[in-house]
């Protein structure tokens, strides 16, 4: 047996539902069901691309009800502004809202993407010219454009999980593979650098040993994992207090 598969062997156990990211995801689950997203989170990774969703999802809201809002404030204005004028006034009206969430830059097609399920096209809409979503072949398209929990990934790729609509912290990189880390699972994700795709995990510590880890930590132990240094991320991680006596000689026994 494995280094890798020793020590997970002995893990601590947390469940999804006890993890913050979780909770925060189904307190808006009838929001968004409502809007096309069927919230069931069958393993992390579900949990992960939900976050993101979700991200996206309460900026997209920021925005419809700042546009809402923008109408009802400028009422007695609205009809004497030309459409490059209202157009200025939202924009500046959406400017912290912007300034403020969660985006990356889609280089394809150089734009700032903001709403992730949505496609690139559609959040140039809404950043630049939302007032064109109000027409009704905009409208209706976005109204029925199909989403899972998923489409933030299909559109823009893997490498979504290094911004900040991931909550997922990158612990390690080299020209094989990334590593990224969730606090609440204590577990180090291990993907392949050219494509993301996931090949292992590991989870650092076990049943009986302290749960506050730092993120350097954390970045020292992939290190050694990554460099095959077993034995010395052992010695570490009993060391730390990250695992027990009785867990460390028998992961020693068992990769060994």
């Amino acid at each position: 047996m494995g280094f890798i598969e020793s020590l997970n062997k002995y893990k601590k156990k947390v469940s999804l539902n006890k993890t913050n990211l979780y909770k925060s995801i189904y307190n808006e689950k009838c929001h968004l069901e409502r809007n096309g997203f069927k919230v069931s989170i069958k393993d992390e990774f579900d949990m992960f691309d939900l976050e993101i969703i979700l991200k996206g999802f309460q900026t997209k809201n920021l925005i419809d009800d700042a546009y809402s809002i923008f109408l009802s404030k400028n009422y007695d204005l609205i009809n004497y502004l030309n459409y490059e004028e209202k157009r200025k006034m939202f924009n500046l009206e959406i400017a912290d809202i912007l300034e403020n969430a969660p985006h990356f830059y889609d280089e394809d097609n150089q734009i700032n993407i903001y709403i992730p399920f949505l496609e690139p096209f559609v959040n140039s809409r809404y950043i630049n010219d939302y007032s064109v979503l109000m027409l009704k072949a905009h409208h209706d398209y976005v109204e029925n454009y199909k989403m899972h929990i998923h489409s933030a990934i299909e559109l823009y790729g893997n490498d979504i999980y290094r911004t900040d609509f991931s909550c997922l912290q990158i612990v390690y990189e080299d020209d094989r593979h990334i590593c990224f880390y969730y606090d609440e699972l204590y577990t180090i994700y291990i993907f392949k650098k050219e494509n993301l795709e996931y090949l292992n995990e590991v989870t650092i510590i076990d049943n009986k040993c302290k749960e506050n880890v730092d993120i350097d930590e954390v970045k020292e132990i992939i290190k050694m994992v990554e460099e095959y240094q077993y034995q010395e991320c052992l010695d570490y991680l009993l060391e730390k207090k990250f695992i027990c006596e009785k867990t460390y000689k028998k992961v020693l026994k068992k990769y060994k």
